[in-house]
């Protein structure tokens, strides 16, 4: 998960994203640095434009694929949209 990486690629910078949210830009970098919430992850990505799954994707390039999981046994149950 490269997130300075995906505000690169997408022509945001943390300065951006710190006005946006009304957060200082070391709260950003700490954020993208250190191990950010899944709310503030939301809240970057929703700054950004983006979904959260290409925000923390291994591999910005790919797309993910939506996943499911039974609530009964937990076998994956793979969703393809058209």
């Amino acid at each position: 998960m490269d997130i300075k990486a995906v505000l690169t690629s997408h022509g945001v910078t943390m300065k951006q994203v710190a006005e946006q949210l009304n957060i200082s830009q070391q709260a950003v970098s700490q954020a993208i640095n250190g191990n950010p919430s899944l709310s503030r992850l939301q809240e970057i990505a929703r700054v950004v434009g983006i979904p959260l799954s290409e925000l923390v994707a291994d591999d910005p390039s790919q797309p993910v694929e939506p996943l499911m999981r039974c609530p009964h046994c937990g076998a994956e149950i793979k969703i393809e949209l058209k």
